[in-house]
């Protein structure tokens, strides 16, 4: 009985969950990285931030989500392999910082702020997910 796990790769064996973890911690150090700076940063690096943020959270709970849950697997048939996933993951953030940037070059700098913190929601509610989903064992 599988489940709708955000991202699952369970099909692909530890290996690529080893894989694909190593994957998420190096987009959450990154994100990290640039938060320890984010007092003194632009508007663009606070939305790339943010955004990584929201991905790795999302990334890192689908991986301990699946090895709470053998059966789950991953309910987006596009996230399905890690590298793409994280390939995925990687250009939706750079598309919608690239979006805010625009949105304030456009004079729209609160409408920049209300995209980059609801789509830093979603991946924060897919995470969530994720964990409630692996708590549950489905």
């Amino acid at each position: 009985n599988a489940s709708d796990l955000d991202m699952g790769w369970a099909h692909h064996g530890s290996d690529a969950m080893r894989h694909s973890g190593k994957l998420a911690v190096v987009f959450l150090t990154l994100a990290l990285l640039t938060l320890a700076q984010m007092s003194t940063c632009d508007e663009v690096s606070r939305d790339v931030t943010v955004l990584s943020l929201a991905a790795a959270a999302d990334l890192a709970s689908t991986q301990y989500g699946l090895s709470q849950c053998p059966g789950c697997r991953e309910g987006n048939p596009l996230m399905g392999e890690p590298a793409g996933a994280l390939a995925i993951k990687a250009a939706s953030v750079a598309v919608t910082a690239w979006g805010c940037d625009r949105l304030r070059k456009a004079g729209h700098p609160k409408g920049a702020k209300w995209v980059r913190w609801g789509v830093a929601a979603v991946g924060g509610g897919a995470a969530a997910w994720n964990l409630r989903q692996a708590r549950r064992g489905r």
